[in-house]
């Protein structure tokens, strides 16, 4: 992989893991378009801890109370690691057990591009939900948790999902996507755990360390930006705008990739 080539994919990743568009399906797709190879599982490992970081920097002073009231033993912050614990068992579970069947919709960008389709109804129908609950309660916990186990297919937006879930369960757009991207961490930092053992048993060489460090910078910049321009749309109530896009690139990528 060549440095920019691994920007390029740095960029996508950063930028769709966190708005609706699907950061899966775009990397999918992007290898599939451009003939970009990512063998080795040592790049995915490395853009995701990117990301991660990203999370914790744009969200860093509520990740710092929730931390600070845990040890202070503050019983609101407590209760919100149980929701995001709640949260997080469906897709954990579909990602153990059906790790196989999901590998092989990652080989097909045709079926990819139906699921960004699909990710763009979901978007859409957003307009529709009205709400401004500030309250995570136990069921929007589970229902969150079933719609991001829904996204571990690649094209449906772990983020649309998520937070078109929680504007349809009348939560404020904000709180939402907060919520989302705190339960976002579990998941990323499982999968990126899930591949160390075979990035310890391939460790890079000195020679791709400088593509792979410039993935992570990439990754983790437009990460940051990313998340705070969404936060500014939920505010601005365009998220279902992002469904055009979504439809645009999947229709797109069936007429080029079924032919």
């Amino acid at each position: 992989m060549t440095p920019f080539e691994a920007m390029l994919l740095g960029l996508l990743q950063g930028l769709t893991e966190f708005l609706p568009v699907s950061s899966s399906g775009h990397l999918a797709l992007g290898q599939a378009a451009w003939g970009i190879q990512t063998d080795n599982i040592t790049f995915e490992v490395i853009v995701h801890f990117g990301t991660l970081l990203a999370i914790v920097t744009a969200l860093r002073a509520r990740i710092s109370n929730l931390v600070v009231g845990c040890l202070r033993r503050d019983s609101a912050s407590w209760h919100t690691i149980y929701l995001l614990i709640i949260g997080s068992i469906p897709a954990g579970i579909v990602g153990i057990l059906f790790k196989d069947i999901l590998k092989e919709a990652f080989a097909s960008p045709v079926a990819v591009c139906g699921f960004l389709i699909a990710t763009g109804c979901i978007l859409w129908s957003t307009r529709f939900a009205r709400g401004d609950r500030m309250k995570i309660t136990f069921l929007d916990a589970i229902l969150i948790g079933f719609a991001q186990a829904l996204a571990v297919l690649p094209g449906i937006s772990r983020s649309g999902s998520t937070i078109g879930m929680g504007l349809w369960r009348g939560l404020d757009g904000r709180e939402a996507a907060t919520f989302s991207f705190l339960l976002s961490i579990p998941i990323i930092f499982g999968a990126t755990a899930l591949e160390v053992g075979g990035l310890l048993a391939h460790p890079p060489q000195m020679n791709a360390l400088w593509p792979l460090l410039i993935g992570a910078i990439v990754a983790y910049a437009s990460g940051v930006f990313a998340i705070r321009w969404l936060m500014g749309l939920l505010s601005g109530g365009h998220f279902a705008q992002f469904a055009y896009y979504c439809w645009l690139i999947g229709l797109v990528g069936i007429a080029y990739f079924g032919k």
